[in-house]
């Protein structure tokens, strides 16, 4: 696929799926967090990475998330979307069709984005550490998914 028609099925797919783009990113408000997905291309070949997290707390916009810094940055859980059964963390565009792209985004959603949306924070705690982890300390995360 070329990246035109890539990003364009991307930009597509994510609108169908409640997702509004703000700058280079896409993000779906629930009532206790927000969900940002983020794809980004390699510097080494025809190779975009797609990363999403779940801010915790409740943002009116997307411009209430701090990214600043590690000392200052929203508290979140996230990870990376997979592209082959072995976890491959990468997805080479000119690989894939829109048929094959949308049968791995779809499986990357009912895992990983959609379960929180409907069984709420509970999924992000469960799951806390082997789907989703953090950069940031434990200490910073835990009060949020506890609540």
């Amino acid at each position: 696929m070329e990246l035109d028609v890539f990003k364009k099925f991307l930009h597509k797919y994510l609108k169908e799926h409640g997702f509004t783009k703000f700058k280079s990113k896409y993000y779906l408000k629930a009532d206790k967090f927000t969900c940002m997905i983020h794809f980004f291309r390699s510097y080494y070949g025809p190779t975009y990475y797609f990363d999403y997290y779940f801010f915790l707390g409740d943002f009116e916009i997307p411009t209430d998330i701090n990214q600043e810094s590690v000392e200052t940055y929203t508290s979140c859980v996230g990870s990376r979307f997979y592209f082959t059964e072995k976890d491959k963390y990468s997805c080479d565009y000119l690989d894939y069709d829109e048929e094959k792209l949308k049968v791995l985004l779809d499986k990357n959603f009912a895992e990983r984005i959609i379960p929180p949306f409907e069984q709420g924070e509970k999924y992000l705690k469960e799951y806390f550490g082997t789907l989703y982890t953090s950069f940031l300390l434990d200490e910073r995360i835990v009060p949020f998914l506890e609540d």
